[in-house]
C-alpha cells in the first residue's frame, strides 16, 4: 500500500479546489494539494504502517484554529484511502450539521473524484472502480448499522453532544476485522463538559503523555501539541501556523466575534456554554439616543410610527415584560419606543388582565401597534381574549430555533450601534444579567445560573420585538395596500404626496427608487 506521504507528493495525489503553495506563497483554483512541515511530520507519523503491517492508533484526531486546512487534510485521508485500501473498502464521511446533505469533507472528495477523473460523484455517494465507496450519511445511527467501514471521517465533532450522536459514534468504531479500520476527526474546540469531543480531549489529552517522535511541535509557551493514550492520538494545535493567518485577519474577526467564539474558532480553546449576553457599555451607549421613552417624546419622529410590541409573561412571583420596537427602514435603525416590567411579591401571581393585558390595549389605543409577539404557554387565556378584540397577535414560541434568530438579532443590532433607546434601569439591569447559552446553531438567552434572582424577561421581549419589527419590514402586513390608479394609469402614484402614503405601508422592497421609477 501506498504510503500516505508518498500519494500526495506523486502525480496522484489530492487535487483540491482552491489551493496554496507554500513554496511559492501563491493561491491557484485547482492544483495539487502541497503539505505544509507540521502536518507532513504529524501525517506522516499517524498514516505510515509499523513493522507489524497495522497503524499505529486507531483513532485520530486533527484538531487546530479555524481555516488551518483541517477540512482539505480529511478529504485528502479519506481520498488515499479510497484509492490504496483494499478493493471494496467502505469509507463514510459525518458532519455534525449534515441533515441529509453533504459535509464539507465530502465535498472536497467529491471535487478530486471529479477533477482527477477517477470516479463520478453522486449526491451522497462516490463509486469508484475498485469496488470501494465513500458515502456521506446522515447524524442518524440506524443509517449506519451493520457497515463494515474501512474509514469513518468526523467534521467538526464538538457538536456532537446527544445521545443520537454517542450511539452514531459507538456505531462507527474502528473494526478490528477490516483491514486498516480507521477513524478520522478534523475538528477545532466545543464546550467544556459538553459532548463526545470533550470526553476524547480529557481522555488522550488531559490524562494522555506527548509522543516523543513530535517533541519538536509545541505552542507558543513551549508546550507539546500532539498526545496519545493507547491507540488513540490527538494533535491540538492552538497556534495560526498558516501564511494566510495574518494580524488583519485576527483583528476582523476579534470585532466580528463574541469573545469565546473567537477563542473557540480561533485559538482552538474550550469555552464554557454560557457568557455574558453582551458588554453592558453596548446598552448604555444606545440608551443614550433619547431622553425618555420615545413613544411619549413630542418632537419624535417615531411617535405615529408603527411599533411592534414583545410580550414575555412569567408566572407566580416571576416577572412579565411588555417592550415595544419600531424598525427604520430608511435609517437601518431599531427604535426601543416603549417598556414596561411588572415584578410581583413572592409567593404572589400577577394579575394578567389588569397588568399586561390593559397595558397592550391602551399601547393599541394610542399608537400604532401593527404586531404583538408573544409565546402562548403562559398567555394563552390573555392571547384569546386580545384576539377577540381585533389586535394583531402573533403567536412566537420560545422554542430555541425562535429564540436563536432573536437572540442574534439583539446582539447585532447592539454591537453594530443599529439600536436607539432611553434610560431604563429595569431594562439595563434585564440585559446585564442576561447570558448566552450556545444551542448548536447560535445562541439562546437564557438566566444566568450563578445570579438565578435576576431577572430577563425585559432582554427577552425586546429580542422578540426587535426580531419581528425587522422581520416585518417595519409595516403592518395584515393591511391592504390600496393603490390609486386614475384611469387605468399606475404612473399617478408618482404624485408626491401619494407616495409618501403608500409609502407608511409598503413593505421595504416596494420602497425603492428603482422600484417607483418602474411605476
Amino acid at each position: 500500500m501506498l504510503n500516505f506521504l508518498d500519494w500526495m507528493d506523486s502525480p496522484r495525489g489530492f487535487t483540491i479546489a482552491d489551493n496554496y503553495d507554500p513554496v511559492a506563497g501563491t493561491w491557484s483554483r485547482g492544483g495539487k494539494m502541497k503539505l505544509f512541515d507540521h502536518q507532513r511530520d504529524v501525517l506522516g507519523h499517524v498514516l505510515t504502517l509499523g513493522d507489524d503491517g497495522r497503524f499505529p492508533y486507531t483513532t485520530f484526531i486533527f484538531s487546530a484554529p479555524k481555516k488551518s486546512g483541517k477540512t482539505a487534510i480529511g478529504a485528502a485521508i479519506g481520498e488515499w484511502a479510497a484509492e490504496c485500501f483494499p478493493d471494496g473498502s467502505e469509507i463514510y464521511t459525518l458532519a455534525n450539521d449534515q441533515e441529509q446533505n453533504e459535509g464539507r469533507v465530502y465535498k472536497d472528495v467529491a471535487y478530486h473524484a471529479k477533477a482527477a477523473g477517477i470516479a463520478r460523484p453522486l449526491k451522497f455517494r462516490i463509486e469508484y472502480p475498485n469496488e470501494t465507496f465513500i458515502r456521506a450519511i446522515a447524524k442518524e445511527y440506524k443509517s449506519a448499522a451493520g457497515s463494515r467501514h474501512a474509514m469513518t471521517l468526523w467534521d467538526e465533532l464538538w457538536g456532537y453532544d446527544d445521545e443520537r450522536a454517542r450511539r452514531l459514534w459507538a456505531e462507527m468504531t474502528p473494526i478490528p476485522t477490516v483491514p486498516y479500520s480507521l477513524r478520522i476527526v478534523v475538528t477545532y474546540a466545543g464546550f467544556e463538559g459538553v459532548g463526545l469531543l470533550w470526553d476524547l480531549y480529557k481522555t488522550i489529552v488531559l490524562e494522555g503523555e506527548p509522543v516523543p517522535e513530535l517533541a519538536h511541535l509545541v505552542d507558543a509557551f513551549g508546550r507539546p501539541v500532539c498526545w496519545r493514550k493507547g491507540r488513540m492520538f490527538a494533535y491540538w494545535d492552538t497556534e495560526p501556523r498558516m501564511p494566510w493567518q495574518t494580524p488583519d485577519y485576527y483583528e476582523t474577526q476579534r470585532n466580528e466575534l463574541r469573545p469565546s467564539d473567537y477563542l473557540r474558532l480561533h485559538e482552538n480553546q474550550w469555552v464554557t456554554t454560557h457568557e455574558a449576553f453582551i458588554p453592558i457599555e453596548w446598552w448604555d451607549e444606545a440608551a443614550s439616543a433619547w431622553s425618555q421613552p420615545v413613544l411619549y417624546t413630542e418632537d419624535s419622529p417615531y411617535r405615529n410610527w408603527p411599533i411592534v410590541l414583545g410580550v414575555d409573561v412569567g408566572i407566580k412571583s416571576d416577572c412579565s415584560a411588555v417592550v415595544g420596537v419600531a424598525f427604520d427602514w430608511k435609517r437601518k435603525k431599531s427604535i426601543v419606543t416603549n417598556h414596561k416590567i411588572w415584578q410581583p411579591t413572592p409567593g404572589e401571581m400577577l394579575d394578567l388582565e389588569d397588568t399586561v393585558e390593559k397595558y397592550i390595549i391602551e399601547c393599541c389605543a394610542k399608537f400604532k401597534v401593527i404586531d404583538i409577539a408573544y409565546d402562548p404557554s403562559q398567555f394563552h387565556r390573555s392571547m384569546t381574549t386580545l384576539a377577540k378584540m381585533g389586535l394583531p397577535m402573533t403567536e412566537f414560541t420560545q422554542s430555541s430555533k425562535n429564540m436563536i434568530g432573536a437572540t442574534q438579532a439583539l446582539f447585532d443590532a447592539l454591537r453594530e450601534k443599529r439600536l436607539e433607546a432611553y434610560p431604563a434601569e429595569d431594562l439595563r439591569e434585564h440585559l446585564k444579567w442576561a447570558v448566552a447559552e450556545q444551542k448548536g446553531s447560535g445562541y439562546k438567552l437564557v438566566k444566568s445560573e450563578e445570579h438565578s434572582r435576576h431577572k430577563i424577561d425585559g432582554a427577552v421581549a425586546m429580542a422578540m420585538a426587535l426580531h419581528r419589527s425587522i422581520e416585518t419590514g417595519g409595516v403592518d402586513l395584515r393591511r391592504p395596500i390600496h393603490i390609486e390608479a386614475p384611469f387605468g394609469d399606475i404612473s399617478s402614484m408618482r404624485s408626491k404626496s401619494q407616495r409618501e402614503l403608500a409609502e407608511q405601508w409598503l413593505p421595504e422592497p416596494l420602497r425603492s427608487d428603482k422600484t417607483w421609477q418602474m411605476l
